[in-house]
Order: C-alpha cells, then structure tokens, then sequence
C-alpha cells in the first residue's frame, strides 16, 4: 500500500461565536494517496468546505483547528507557524475557489497575477516565469496571448480556467478544488473537468474535489467520502458507493438525481434540513431525517464499520443495507419522515397526460437585441450600430397544462426569451400572444390584468425575497396589489399557498424573515408568491440551479403538482438536461438566441437530432456509476452575441459541419490561433487581419509553401472550411473568402418535433 500523501485524523474545527463554539467539523478522517482524486460531497452546511479550507489555514478569524491533525507527506500542518504554510499553499498544496471572478484581482492582468504567485516562493524572473504561464495557458487551453487580458476581458469558463493554470503553476502534489463548476453552463463544466482530469493524470497530482453534486464525482473521482453534519458518514470507491450505498443519507442524495440516460424514475427529496451545529445531536447527526432511525440511533453515535474492502458507513446497522436501499427507493418511505417534520415529501408518480390543446402564449419572429455603446468617436462614424443579438427570431408555442423546457449554455438567450414573456423586457421585434393580444402593446391596466396571469421564480432565492419583509407580507404583496384580498381572506390565502409549496404548518413561516429559513425554503417561498394569484403560467429561470441536490427534487416535483391541481402551465428555464427531462412535456434547445430543435422531451434526448443537442448531451455528467461517459475536451466556446457567426451559428463548434453551414474568415483566424496554442505557430504565415466574412494573412517567403499551409491549416480544422475556402494570392499577402450565408429554417420532421440543421435538407 502507498503511504498516503494527506492523511487526516480525528479533525475538528470551530467558529466561535457569542452564543458559543460551531462544531463545522466534528472530528473527521480521511487520506489521499498519491495521484488519487477523492470526492468531498455533501449538503451546503455539512462542513466541506471549512475543512479544505482548515487544511491551508485559510479559515476567518474566527476559525479554529480544535483538534486532531492533518498530516501532508509525513509533516503536520497544524502547529506550523503562519509562515511555514505561506510555504506550503500553492507550492505543495494548491487552491481552486468556487467563484473564479472573485479569485482574480480585477486591476491586474492575469498573467502578473499567475507571475507573482510564482514568484512569491521561487526565484525565478519575470521572463521567464511569463514563458512559464504561455506553457499553462497552452495546457489549459487558453491562446497564451491571453495573459494581457485582464480578468473582466475573459468568459466565466475562461477565468475558470486560468484559475487552474495558476494552480499548476508550481506543480503542488495535491490540489484542492472547491465547487470549481458551480456557476459554469453544463458544456463548460464539461470542459473543465475534462481538463483537469488530464492534467492530473499527466503530471501524478493529487486532487480533492469538493461538491453537492455527485454525477460530477462519479464522472470525476477514484474515491468519495460523504460529509453530513460536520461529520464523514460513508467512504469508499466512487463506483461501489453509489453503486450500492450503505448510508441513509447517501441512499437520499442518490435518489433525489436525475438521470438522463437511463429509465425514468421517481425523484425524492430528504425532508428536513441538517443539524444546528451550535448544539449538535448527542447520537447520529442524520437521525432526525432518516427513515430507518430507532432510539439507539438517536441517544448514540454511530462508529464506522466497513462494508467490503475500502468500503465504510457510519451506520448502527451496515448489514441491513441491502434492505434499507429498497426500502429508501420508495417514495412513501420519506413522505413519512416529512409527517414527522412537519413537512412534505413530494414526488410524481407518473407524467401527466391531459395537456390541453389550445395555446396559453404563441410566440412569433421574437427578437431582442441590446444596442452597444460605442465610444465618443463612434458618434460620427457612418458605420451600423453594433448590438447583442440575445434573441434573434424564435416561434414556439407554450400549450394550456404544459412545461416546456428552454435548454442551452450561458448567452444562449433563455434568461431573455422568460423575461419577454413576463413583460420585464420589452421585444426589439416579433409578437408574443396572450388571449387573443400582443403582450408588447399593452400598457395600464391591461398590462397589470397581464401580470395577474404571468408570474416568475428567479434563479437566486438569496436575493429575490425583500429581506425587510415577513414572509407572510412576501407570500400576500401581489394578491395586495391587485386588490383580490384582504384581512382574514388574505392570510387564507397565503396561508394556502404557502402549504401548496410545501412550507408546512404554514404558521410557522409567516411571521419569520428570509434570512432564518434554508435556501430550499425560500425558493418554496419565492413558488408561493409565484402561486398564490393562480396564475396562467409561470417562468421558471433555473430554480434549483442554485440548491442542495436533497431539496432541488421537491421543487421540481412541485411544478407538476401546480400543473395537475391548479393547471398553470410553465416555461422552465436550465442548462441542466436531467432536470428537464424529469419535469418538461416538451424541450426547445436553444443556441446563440436561434431555437435549434424543439420537440417532446423524451424524443429530443433520445434522438438528439441536432448536433448541438448531442453536445450538451454529451457533456451532461450522469449520477449512475455504471455509465462512464468520454472527456468533452474540444468543444470550444460559445461565440460573441454581438457578431454572431456566418450562417449556421454552431458550425463553429459542430464536427458535422458541411461546407454550406457558412464557414467565414473567423473561423480560418482561430484555426491559426489553435496551431499558436498547441505550440506549432504556422512557419510562412504572419499576421492575420479578418475583413467582414473574409481574412488577409501576411506571407513570410514563399508564397506557394504559405498557400500549402494555409490549405493544410484549414484542412486540419474541417475538411469542409478547406473544400469552400477561395485562397488566391495579393502581392505580399494570401486572401481567403466565403460567400454570406443564412442561419438554416427550422423545420418540422415528425410528431411535432423540429430542428433547424442542414443535415436534414
């Protein structure tokens, strides 16, 4: 056996407070061995992240290491003086922060900021520590050029990734990677871990991965160990794990997921929320929240037994596992723990068959576009204004008693297309039809009788409920403002919608304030309001994005039962295809503000027409250990709004592009960028100046050897840009041009189902 490379023992760690110590973490153990990736999962809450951050002292004032120690290659951390592990981080051990726009300083470039951490522990000039970064970057994927930037110039997976560089930097034997993909669209999240998984591979380091999300560990780790209130309750092999866990609380977390490519099954959430950790519970922390607890689990803690090989639960009774597992599938098994809590715990049996036949809104040619300020010399300019092409012509239709799904990356348009619909953004062009009446032209009091019957739930429920307000006052402000209660029939009201959401006792909210309920209670709250005037439909812009994998299930069950019991129809909002084809009648992918496909949910997966379809498939990590999906590595970026791409805007990214998809200039630039990326910058060619859908690039000596180049360049890229390109020679330069073309139709193949490619002229 290799000697572990981080071995932690018995670790806990408090904040004090003046109502007394915090126990975040309770005494812990774990171990990495070397080039190992092991998985920290667990709800927000359960300690994670305070004990990644105990191990690099990164703790706040308040912090302390009360016990135990945390041994890395032989050495303990713990007594070092605040120097000593100056030396340690980014040397030894390495940090990724979940927020990348906060871990870079926004008034320095990037590159000064990957050369000062170098610089900060070894002697090296700033020459050569840049040369150094133009190797990172390349590794990373990122143009080396890239280092001048600074961090606002940069997409969210791009800073993301320099955040890694910077990590690799001196080559730590661990890294820590904290929600590293949280914010990031599923396609880059892809991307990310793919890049990080190889760079581990390659350079024999080690990384603990810490997550709610346990499709990214199974896709990302070689081992788990599962955190619950301030304590480790099972570790183990990723596979076995999940494959077959031993823990309640692990059997909850796996079967509140969603799974895109196997069977459809029922989704549960964990009633409850974790333990105060000011004054824990004397036997097992998940105790009050499992199904299976009986007194001995509650008057004592449970020691850790091992289960098969490096397989271990801290569980009073391991061997009835297997029992527990079938038993914990069921969905009555928690709706009699949510009774016991006071609360719901609710599922759907089955997918709702009675959608109605008429259109609740039809939308024709929708368009919004966002004018770009240009500067003071721009004013007298003849040339057109530059705009952000969010939404750029989409028809759909949003049927009575239906939930259709808006799926796409960050800058795809979904976000703008819900806010049309509720009239908090107004159309640049096209219609938007509600009973009988463009909702673009209404104003007054046709425009409030419209927002009785349209409301919205927003992605953050931190900052979408007024902090001064009760809940009681949040819940009952729109039947207020549109005069349909007051006194006794008001608090009825909201009493209703608050049970309706599952905020059960409603009498136990309605005096309290946002800042004293859960994430996931807040978002019930933020339901309620949407509910409580029985509107027609309702936008739902990425609502569990944001949540704890135990609680994100019962919202999404939530808005079936609203669909079956009150008949709201819903425009749900996600990257996430999982969700959405848990909870969505129907699907609309949407690319670059252009719908791509759209048809019934279970068809689009399944046949996954388009070839964008087929990326955020691919890309979709799967909770189930038995699938083992492929790295996503050369996906590329989604392109600039403002200028969007020659014909079909996925050609760019699209390995099924044909020589009539549109191929342009641009793409022949980034083919040149790539070949500077990989460290192969072209030999006769010089600089490369893009001219509308057309590009002028410099010859260096021969002119036939810099054609050849040109054309072996293009052919690498896609034997289709090589096969439209027009290379002709200009004095001292080669000119490369591509003919205008337009963004395919989109067209109806069969049982209502759609795409907009030309692979099915």
């Amino acid at each position: 056996m290799t000697e572990p490379l981080l071995d932690v023992k018995d670790l806990a760690i408090h904040y004090r407070t003046g109502a007394g110590p915090v126990r975040a973490v309770d005494g812990i153990d774990f171990s990495i061995r070397p080039g190992e990736s092991l998985g920290l999962v667990g709800e927000s809450g359960c300690g994670k992240t305070t004990a990644a951050k105990g191990m690099l002292r990164l703790l706040p004032p308040n912090g302390d290491v009360a016990a135990g120690s945390i041994r890395f290659s032989g050495r303990d951390l713990v007594p070092l003086s605040e120097e000593e592990m100056r030396k340690v981080r980014w040397k030894d051990i390495a940090w990724i922060s979940q927020a990348a726009m906060n871990a870079l300083d926004p008034v320095y470039r990037v590159g000064d900021q990957i050369v000062e951490a170098m610089q900060a522990h070894i002697q090296i000039d700033k020459k050569d520590a840049w040369a150094h970064g133009e190797t990172l970057f390349r590794a990373v994927g990122i143009d080396p050029s890239r280092l001048s930037a600074y961090p606002h110039e940069m997409s969210g997976g791009m800073k993301q990734r320099a955040i890694i560089a910077m990590a690799m930097a001196l080559d730590p034997a661990l890294v820590i990677a904290d929600e590293p993909t949280t914010a990031l669209d599923v396609v880059t999240q892809a991307q990310i871990l793919a890049r990080l998984g190889k760079l581990r591979r390659e350079r024999g380091m080690s990384l603990l991965f810490i997550t709610h999300d346990i499709s990214v560990v199974v896709q990302t780790c070689d081992r788990v160990a599962v955190m619950y209130g301030g304590k480790i309750v099972e570790t183990g092999p990723v596979r076995t794990v999940f494959r077959a866990p031993a823990h309640p609380y692990t059997m909850g977390l796996t079967n509140a997921f969603p799974t895109l490519e196997g069977a459809q099954r029922e989704l549960i959430s964990i009633p409850g929320t974790p333990p105060n950790l000011l004054d824990p519970p004397t036997g097992c922390r998940f105790a009050a929240r499992c199904p299976f607890a009986q007194e001995r689990c509650i008057a004592e803690a449970p020691a850790f037994h091992n289960v098969g090989g490096d397989h271990a639960t801290a569980c009073h009774f391991p061997e009835k596992a297997e029992e527990f597992r079938a038993i914990s599938a069921r969905n009555e098994t928690w709706a009699k723990v949510g009774q016991r809590l006071g609360e719901i715990a609710s599922a759907i049996n089955s997918p709702a068959d009675d959608i109605g036949e008429g259109n609740v809104i039809e939308v024709r040619g929708l368009k919004r576009h966002f004018p770009v300020a240009g500067g003071f010399l721009s004013s007298f300019s003849k040339k057109e204004d530059r705009k952000v092409h969010a939404v750029d012509g989409i028809d759909f239709e949003l049927k009575a008693g239906e939930i259709l799904g808006l799926a796409g990356e960050s800058g795809s348009g979904k976000t703008t297309t819900g806010e049309m619909l509720v009239k908090l953004q107004d159309a640049t062009e096209g219609e938007i039809r509600f009973a009988g009446s463009d909702v673009a032209h209404l104003k007054g009091k046709d425009l409030k009788a419209f927002r009785r019957s349209a409301q919205m739930v927003f992605q953050d429920p931190y900052q979408t409920l007024n902090p001064r307000f009760t809940i009681a006052d949040i819940v009952g402000e729109p039947l207020t403002i549109h005069g349909l209660a007051k006194g006794k029939d008001l608090k009825l009201r909201v009493r209703q919608a608050l049970e309706r959401a599952g905020l059960k006792p409603a009498e136990t909210y309605l005096e309290r304030f946002p800042h004293e309920l859960s994430g996931g209670q807040r978002q019930r709250v933020a339901i309620a309001r949407a509910i409580v005037l029985e509107p027609s439909f309702i936008v739902a812009d990425e609502p569990v994005s944001m949540l704890d994998v135990s609680i994100r299930a019962g919202v999404l069950n939530l808005m079936r039962r609203f669909r079956e019991e009150l008949g709201i129809s819903f425009v749900y909002v996600s990257h996430d295809l999982p969700t959405i084809r848990y909870v969505a009648d129907r699907t609309a992918i949407m690319y670059l503000g252009q719908i791509v496909e759209m048809g019934p949910t279970e068809d689009v997966i399944s046949k996954r027409l388009h070839p964008y379809t087929r990326l955020l498939l691919d890309a979709s990590p799967e909770p189930d250990p038995d699938i083992v999906k492929p790295p996503l590595e050369a996906a590329g970026e989604i392109p600039s709004a403002i200028e969007p791409p020659n014909g079909c805007r996925f050609h760019t990214r699209c390995p099924l592009a044909t020589p009539v998809c549109g191929w342009e200039g641009r793409d022949v630039k980034s083919a040149l960028d790539l070949r500077t990326i990989e460290g192969d910058a072209p030999a006769h060619l010089g600089k490369a100046t893009v001219e509308g859908l057309d590009i002028l690039i410099e010859v260096k000596g021969d002119a036939a050897a810099a054609a050849d180049e040109v054309m072996s360049i293009l052919t690498v890229r896609s034997p289709a840009l090589a096969e439209v390109a027009r290379i002709e020679p200009r004095g001292t330069n080669i000119h490369v041009g591509f003919e205008k073309k337009e963004p395919p139709p989109i067209r109806k193949l069969e049982d209502g189902h759609k795409v907009a490619c030309v692979l099915y002229d």
